[in-house]
């Protein structure tokens, strides 16, 4: 994705700013990556590095399948690193929104 398709995309820096997501931009040979709040084709998008690693945080009014998962993680995250959604163990298992799915860089 280019600079210019990306910041399409992204939401004013307000919305950042009330998640506490520190402004973070790569490049790679794919594209350019960062952090922040985006919409894409109806999901909410929040882009963070926790602890030093990528975090995405995908919200729609609608179920998403793997394919469209996969599509949000190469078009918004590095090629450059290892990402997966964890599923703990039932008692540590949080789902506020039904529509809502994780990410992590592993």
């Amino acid at each position: 994705m280019t600079n210019e398709e990306l910041y399409k995309y992204k939401e004013d820096g307000l919305k950042s700013h009330l998640f506490h997501i520190k402004e973070h931009q790569v490049n790679d040979k794919y594209g350019v990556y960062s952090t922040g709040v985006f919409k894409y084709k109806g999901t909410t998008l929040i882009i963070a590095i926790e602890e030093g690693k990528w975090h995405l945080s995908v919200s729609a009014k609608f179920p998403l399948g793997y394919q469209q998962l996969k599509d949000i993680r190469y078009r918004f995250m590095p090629n450059d690193i290892q990402i997966a959604q964890i599923f703990p163990p039932r008692e540590e298992f949080v789902n506020v929104h039904e529509c809502c799915w994780h990410l992590w860089e592993i």
